[in-house]
């Protein structure tokens, strides 16, 4: 599978460099293909390649979105239509409008884009560990469109997280405080820990 991740910080880098590890293949939307933060993503990945956001989506399977919450409405100019694309918001809002997700600005960004909240629960580090964890770590997913979130679902198994259903789009704003919560239990325990689901 062909995923454009949109940035390549420490989330981005990070999303990208496991889903590579399990094969798939990685190209980077950045702003400056050239910078110091490009050049590190793309050496801890393997194969991946870096380009303006708009090359970036071409032919991609799936398109993530790893920005600052506040670079996203820029880098979405120049895009062609996603219509119909499967885009997953692994962004948090720390500022700005509170009762707001960043998965409500991709929806109204791109709209009839198939949409998707993951990989935001968790810190960056261990999105290239999660399949050596001892006890592995849940990767909760929202969304309203089936294979928007059955695809999320299948790439957080692939790189060893349990995925978790996590309800409809309603969710993304919780999910998004849930790393609230995950710093401030990170300041005890590290930033190795991560949540996992207990049953009876």
């Amino acid at each position: 599978m062909r995923v454009a991740i949109m940035g390549a910080g420490n989330v981005g880098g990070g999303l990208g460099a496991a889903l590579a590890a399990v094969g798939h293949e990685v190209v980077f939307g950045v702003r400056d293909p050239g910078s110091e933060k490009t050049k590190a993503a793309l050496a801890a990945c393997s194969g991946a390649t870096a380009t303006s956001f708009a090359k970036a989506v071409d032919g991609a399977d799936v398109v993530a979105f790893a920005l600052r919450w506040d670079a996203a409405s820029a880098a979405v100019v120049g895009l062609p239509s996603l219509a119909g694309r499967i885009v997953i918001d692994a962004m948090n809002r720390f500022d700005g409008d509170p009762a707001r997700s960043t998965t409500q600005d991709l929806a109204d960004l791109l709209p009839d884009a198939k949409l998707a909240k993951a990989f935001n629960t968790i810190g960056f580090e261990n999105l290239t560990t999660a399949r050596t964890r001892l006890v592995p770590a849940a990767m909760f997913v929202a969304g309203d469109d089936p294979d928007a979130k059955r695809v999320a679902m299948d790439l957080a198994a692939q790189i060893g997280f349990v995925p978790e259903d996590a309800g409809g789009l309603a969710n993304a704003k919780p999910l998004e405080l849930m790393v609230r919560v995950w710093l401030a239990l990170a300041q005890t325990h590290g930033r190795g820990i991560g949540f996992a689901i207990s049953v009876n």
